[in-house]
């Protein structure tokens, strides 16, 4: 697939995310880097979307250049790891990316999706009942 190299993908991160965020996207990075279960040939394409997989999310990355000159199948990845809130369940969110799974795009949207989850999962500190809830539910369909 071939998006964007891992140095561009981190300095897009460094420019949209606080630095909390940062360290946070980071940690999925190195788990999607440390998945031998990845094949090789798209590893480092999951790792660049982990480092942007909030990005349509959580800033105003979409009205930037750096977005708008994005290849089309980045932007379709960067749209399965948006969860549009407004209008589907976390639950139906999970399912999408799950079956978007028959394509290089969606598999890699599901391995960072995975990588997510794994991260918020193990980050006891803030995980409350509600939060660790809504996560396993949502692996149920990413499973």
């Amino acid at each position: 697939m071939r998006i964007i190299n891992t140095q561009t993908a981190r300095k897009i991160a460094k420019k949209y995310y606080t630095e909390e965020t940062y360290k946070y996207v980071r940690r999925v990075a190195k788990y999607v880097q440390e998945n031998n279960m990845i094949p090789s040939n798209i590893q480092n394409d999951c790792i660049v979307l982990a480092y942007l997989h909030d990005l349509l999310e959580d800033t105003d990355f979409r009205k930037s250049k750096e977005y708008a000159d994005m290849p089309e199948y980045t932007k379709t990845a960067l749209d399965l790891l948006t969860h549009d809130k407004g209008n589907i369940s976390y639950d139906e969110y999970c399912r999408k990316i799950k079956e978007s799974t028959s394509s290089i795009t969606g598999k890699c949207a599901w391995y960072v999706k995975i990588a997510d989850m794994k991260d918020h999962l193990s980050k006891t500190d803030t995980l409350t009942d509600a939060l660790k809830e809504k996560y396993i539910s949502g692996l149920r369909y990413l499973l």
